[in-house]
């Protein structure tokens, strides 16, 4: 009777041991699973700022050096100031963004509205053009895509112009600022009243006008250095907002 009373008494204690390893196992897996995923919230959300900031610092990078490359053909046009416009958060210039020229292959004469080029690519309908010669210009617009190394104007001519006569396209280039979305400031890019955002999420964009010496000037033919300052910011995947601050000094060719 003692064996059998020993090994029924031994049986329930094996069965209550076992009851509280499982509980004690299943309460270790919730804290090991809880900590887990705070460090994967964690990790994640570091993950999404750092991610957050190299777009930031790529949109940015990106877009001024596309405003600053854009900016040193200004005024290299023949008869074309380097600034039309120059605002705090505006700035509008013409120049050959595609560098799309060429030279005359004949004599053209007053009254002509065809002219024979080389080379023939890239002159697109609509397009405003300016043709030089030794000592003079006349701007035109293109009446309808070059073909056959042969450009048709919108007028004729109104100057007799020599064979290797200089003609290029000109663009009118236009950065600015819109904040048409509250949400959501832009900073634009337009090309011939085509219009793209080039960094968005602007906060603060100014530009500001120097001469070769650094000293703010008013004056368009003035204007050798545009400084520009540009705030953005984007989500940082913990309930807040990183912010990225952007200085640079910008050459303007010289008239």
């Amino acid at each position: 009777m003692s064996t059998v009373s020993t090994g029924t008494v031994r049986y329930r204690a094996e069965a209550g041991a076992s009851l509280l390893e499982t509980m004690v196992a299943g309460a270790l897996g919730v804290v090991i699973i809880g900590t887990a995923l705070q460090l994967f919230v964690t990790h994640h959300g570091h993950f999404l700022g750092q991610r957050t900031q190299a777009e930031l610092q790529q949109d940015i990078r990106w877009g001024v050096q596309l405003l600053a490359a854009e900016l040193r053909l200004a005024g290299a046009l023949p008869d074309q100031a380097s600034l039309s416009t120059m605002a705090t958060d505006e700035v509008i210039f013409r120049a050959n963004t595609n560098r799309v020229s060429g030279v005359l292959q004949a004599d053209a004469a007053v009254g002509q509205d065809v002219v024979a080029i080389s080379p023939g690519s890239g002159w697109a309908k609509g397009k405003a053009v300016i043709l030089c010669g030794a000592s003079m210009c006349e701007e035109h617009v293109l009446a309808r895509d070059g073909a056959s190394g042969r450009l048709t104007l919108s007028q004729v001519l109104a100057r007799d112009f020599p064979a290797g006569s200089r003609i290029e396209v000109v663009n009118t280039v236009r950065y600015y600022l819109s904040r048409s979305d509250a949400k959501n400031g832009k900073l634009m890019r337009e090309v011939d009243h085509g219009s793209n955002p080039l960094i968005e999420h602007v906060e603060n964009f100014s530009l500001t006008y120097l001469n070769e010496r650094g000293q703010s000037v008013e004056r368009l033919e003035d204007v050798r250095i545009i400084r520009l300052y540009l705030k953005t910011s984007g989500i940082d995947g913990r309930g807040g907002r990183l912010q990225r601050s952007y200085t640079r000094d910008m050459g303007v060719r010289s008239l």
